[in-house]
């Protein structure tokens, strides 16, 4: 069993900034949330694809909208549970773990503290294995996964919950409520189960060897 305590998100937090590469914004911030939240829970398993079972709910985890203005307005501390709770109850179903949508900057550490105020695992996986620009443009998109049922929420409590027609919808119609939100909002999307977790992740890692092939060509 691998365990993230204060060492590894200090590890984890060094590895974000470069597969960030420009975007995600600085994860010192979401260190910090990382940090405290271990601090008060606790480590948080660290699990991987393969020990997730394939009809268990897996809650992708980030924050949409401008990483500097967390520094500005900060987050209530409660929004995890409050999408966790909205979640749940729209599907009927127990989270069973989180997962971080991207791999660079300061989402690579919010699932982390998710994890530890949710007393949940997290699996050891991402959407794109590195920091993207828009909700849409992560491997789960090609593989057919919908981004929506997504939850939204800001640390003044509005929520809401998207369903649209395209992923690339959910991106237009979440983003002008970001605005409206101050510019940053905790989200999750692409809920999906163990088996669509796996098989994206599998074609992430695919994707990956064969750029590198190509790369030594």
């Amino acid at each position: 069993m691998r365990r993230i305590g204060i060492k590894e998100v200090e590890d984890i937090a060094l590895g974000a900034s470069l597969l960030g590469a420009g975007g995600g914004g600085d994860p010192y911030y979401g260190k910090l949330m990382a940090m405290g939240a271990i601090k008060e829970n606790g480590p948080v398993e660290l699990i991987s694809p393969d020990e997730v079972p394939d009809d268990a709910v897996i809650m992708p985890i980030a924050m949409m909208g401008a990483p500097t203005v967390l520094c500005e307005k900060g987050t209530a501390g409660n929004e995890y549970r409050e999408i966790y709770d909205m979640m749940s109850k729209y599907l009927g179903k127990e989270i069973y773990a989180v997962m971080p949508m991207e791999a660079g900057g300061v989402n690579s550490m919010l699932p982390i503290a998710a994890a530890a105020r949710l007393g949940l695992p997290m699996v050891d996986c991402d959407g794109m294995g590195r920091a993207f620009p828009e909700l849409q443009m992560v491997t789960f998109t090609i593989g057919g996964v919908s981004a929506t049922p997504m939850a939204l929420t800001d640390e003044k409590g509005n929520s809401a919950i998207f369903n649209t027609i395209t992923n690339k919808w959910t991106e237009e119609l979440a983003r002008a409520v970001t605005m409206s939100c101050g510019g940053s909002v905790t989200v999750t999307l692409y809920i999906m189960d163990g088996a669509t977790m796996k098989y994206s992740d599998q074609k992430r890692a695919a994707g990956q060897s064969n750029k590198n092939r190509k790369g030594t060509c």
